[in-house]
């Protein structure tokens, strides 16, 4: 099974359904053991579609596309802080 940390640096690509099967597999057993990683998930999605469902926030894909690179670059890099509240972490 994989671990929070692991678990943290793929969020990003499995949020775009960028990931192989396998990782994509191992990503929903964790997600399914670990509340915290699940409620990171939850919000972390939830968040996106409150951007893009917003009207106020369409800009220019000439604009957007360097914004959203670099979140996600974050999402993909993982937290800043130490995740302790992870039970595997």
């Amino acid at each position: 099974m994989i671990t929070c940390n692991e678990f943290m640096a793929e969020l990003g690509n499995y949020l775009e359904g960028d990931v192989a099967v396998e990782v994509r597999q191992q990503l929903e057993r964790h997600l399914s053991h670990c509340q915290t990683c699940q409620v990171v998930y939850d919000s972390t999605l939830k968040t996106v579609k409150i951007v893009t469902d917003s009207g106020s926030f369409d800009l220019p894909e000439v604009a957007a596309r360097p914004i959203r690179e670099k979140i996600m670059a974050r999402i993909r890099k993982g937290p800043t802080h130490n995740v302790s509240n992870c039970r595997d972490s």
